[in-house]
């Protein structure tokens, strides 16, 4: 199924997800590089900070931390030291006052950290007095306070010394972003989730005096007013508003004079930007033509500086933030690719010539933080070898997929020219990075290895596989729907000792076992199309013929395997019933109860596997003390619709009798 709409999220609420859905179709795979390019090197820098916001509702926030001065990269910086993660879906980070400021929008935190030591030392809870989040996004600060712009129409005031919040005060609709200038607040008010129930955009921005923490006044700017930044001129404040019609384009670039309330309007498109002095750096995507710019801009002078930044022909796949280094003025762009991989970080000197870049920081990088000074917690790359990262797989030892529409991308591990060694070592590093690999349509499969044996313990669950299932939907039955893409899981044990996965296989008996919901026995051959860019047939044992539509989304020329030689492909395993079906004009893929990878939610039960459930061919139960192998294989053939095959995905898998990364 299309990994764009598992991402599903509304739009206003986080708009760069948006891009998932348009964005990234014929984008170029990423290419395989070392974690450090160029010279990192930078003026009065100690240390960078990039948060990555992960996936939604995929609870994978994190945060890098890059040295200058050792030149080391732990990408993980946060889980590393306080042992777990920052939450789900992080959105905005800062360092204040010796501290770093982390706000986590679904997880409705404010992750307070010691910038010294990176311990936690705080996770301030932003909710409403009824307990419900208020979904926090923005934070920004004023002598001892921090103020939290959040979702739900509120600014919350946090002591930065207590860090007990001390205040809240309503402002507009769908908070989006704050600021501080001359004494206020200025918070930009989008009306997004209004918008997504046809209420339509807010256009204002808020004022609200710091001294009486009220609001004094609302700024009619433009409808759906998002980031927003104080002027060095200290009377000045930047907001882009992003329109009603993500797809029209109708982005604006507008200033408020603080001192009038008078609103400037420039013809310039802009949905992200950062402001160094008196040049601002405008970021734009066009949906309709697919393209983005990044232009600068000279606030003083209202005019543009230049239409491309970047003069050395340096190529950015989905620019995805933008922040200006305030020691060195260098620039730096995050890169999030296809959104479903590690996303690389780029710094640029003032006159658009590429420095130096750090690949593969994470999902989703979003925000830069900068420090003149240097943490004194140390840990770098090397103290990732530790236990925590023997509980995940660490090796592909076969992988091969169905044809899909996410095959031949970097979702399959493929990239132009790879031979099937060269598919592995890649789908190794995706696994090991715990990036979305896709098995594509019924019977496509991966064989996982480990770095330590996962021991069957009586009576607990033994291992997880995670994929990318969601679901926010409860139907009157008590089914659970959203994108349930279930694919069966298989064990085995290293008998022979060899290290390899050559021993009997075991399957892991799941809910629909032995039940009418199942087709045993079930074979499938798929044909390579006479042309590349048309639809994959298939034949099945069962009389049945079909074929994996293409669609409007992923473009690449073939959704056949182009490292596979031969023209077809036959898979044998059990089928599911399917799963997906139609419900007020959207497709649903309800999971079954338990038992199958790719079903439930990373961080639900239901996602958790019990080696006791292993049965041998004949279906009856096996005992295995421990295995060593683990194999995924998609186990349901359907079609569905504009959401294109169920595919199963994975992301890793995971020992549970370790200490969690």
């Amino acid at each position: 199924m299309d990994l764009k709409r598992k991402l599903t999220y509304i739009f206003w609420f986080c708009l760069p997800l948006l891009l998932l859905f348009t964005a990234c179709d014929d984008m170029e795979d990423k290419p395989f590089t070392s974690d450090i390019a160029g010279d990192p090197t930078e003026t009065d820098t100690a240390e960078l900070y990039a948060l990555c916001e992960g996936l939604f509702n995929q609870n994978n926030s994190s945060l890098m931390r890059f040295s200058f001065g050792n030149q080391r990269m732990v990408r993980n910086y946060f889980n590393t030291i306080n042992h777990r993660g920052l939450g789900d879906t992080a959105n905005d980070l800062a360092i204040y006052g010796g501290k770093i400021y982390v706000i986590v929008n679904v997880s409705s935190t404010v992750e307070v950290i010691d910038f010294q030591t990176g311990n936690s030392l705080k996770q301030v809870q932003i909710l409403a007095e009824n307990g419900s989040s208020r979904e926090p996004r923005y934070i920004a600060f004023h002598k001892e306070k921090a103020y939290v712009c959040s979702y739900d129409g509120t600014v919350t005031r946090v002591d930065t010394t207590s860090l007990a919040i001390d205040g809240v005060t309503s402002v507009g609709r769908n908070p989006d972003g704050i600021c501080v200038q001359n004494d206020k607040l200025y918070i930009s008010n989008s009306g997004g989730l209004d918008h997504a129930s046809g209420s339509g955009v807010d256009n204002t921005v808020s004022v609200v005096d710091i001294a009486t923490f009220k609001e004094i006044n609302k700024i009619t700017v433009g409808p759906n007013p998002g980031k927003i930044v104080a002027g060095v001129d200290g009377v000045s404040v930047y907001v882009a508003t992003r329109g009603e019609d993500v797809e029209a384009g109708n982005y604006n670039f507008a200033k408020i004079d603080c001192l009038t309330n008078e609103v400037t309007h420039y013809n310039e498109k802009v949905q992200n930007f950062a402001i160094d002095g008196d040049i601002a750096y405008l970021y734009n995507y066009n949906y309709r033509t697919q393209t983005s710019s990044i232009k600068t801009f000279n606030l003083k002078t209202g005019k543009t500086v230049r239409e491309n930044f970047i003069t050395d022909g340096t190529s950015i796949n989905t620019p995805y933030g933008i922040n200006v280094n305030p020691y060195s003025g260098n620039v730096y762009i995050t890169d999030a690719y296809d959104y479903t991989i590690y996303g690389d970080l780029l710094c640029f000197n003032q006159q658009g010539q590429l420095i130096y870049r750090l690949n593969n920081i994470g999902l989703n990088p979003n925000t830069i933080a900068f420090s003149d000074k240097a943490s004194q917690s140390d840990i770098d790359d090397d103290s990732e070898e530790t236990e925590n990262s023997l509980a995940f797989a660490n090796k592909v030892w076969e992988y091969k997929p169905a044809p899909g529409q996410f095959i031949n991308t970097s979702t399959s591990a493929y990239k132009d020219g790879f031979t099937y060694k060269e598919v592995l070592e890649e789908a190794t590093r995706k696994i090991q990075q715990k990036s979305i690999i896709s098995l594509g349509g019924f019977g496509g499969y991966i064989v996982l290895g480990f770095p330590k044996s996962i021991p069957n313990v009586e009576g607990e669950y033994d291992f997880k596989v995670k994929g990318n299932a969601y679901y926010n939907l409860k139907t009157g039955t008590g089914k659970l729907g959203g994108s349930a893409e279930p694919g069966i899981v298989f064990v085995s044990k290293d008998v022979n000792g060899n290290g390899k996965p050559d021993d009997e296989w075991y399957e892991l008996a799941g809910s629909e076992y032995g039940k009418e919901t199942e087709t045993r026995g079930y074979e499938i051959t798929y044909s390579r199309p006479e042309s590349a860019n048309k639809d994959i047939p298939w034949e099945d044992n069962q009389g049945n013929k079909g074929v994996i539509f293409r669609n409007s989304f992923h473009a690449q020329t073939s959704y056949y395997p182009l490292w596979i030689k031969e023209d077809k492909i036959t898979f044998q395993g059990t089928r599911l019933k399917d799963n997906a079906v139609v419900e007020n004009g959207l497709w649903i893929g309800y999971c079954y109860p338990w038992g199958y990878a790719d079903n439930h939610r990373n961080d639900k039960e239901g996602s958790n596997f019990r080696i006791d459930w292993a049965v041998d061919n004949n279906g009856k139960s096996v005992t295995l003390d421990y295995i060593d192998f683990v194999k995924i294989t998609t186990s349901v053939n359907q079609d569905a619709g504009q959401m294109g095959e169920i595919s199963t995905e994975v992301m890793t898998v995971e020992n549970l009798h370790l200490k969690k990364n």
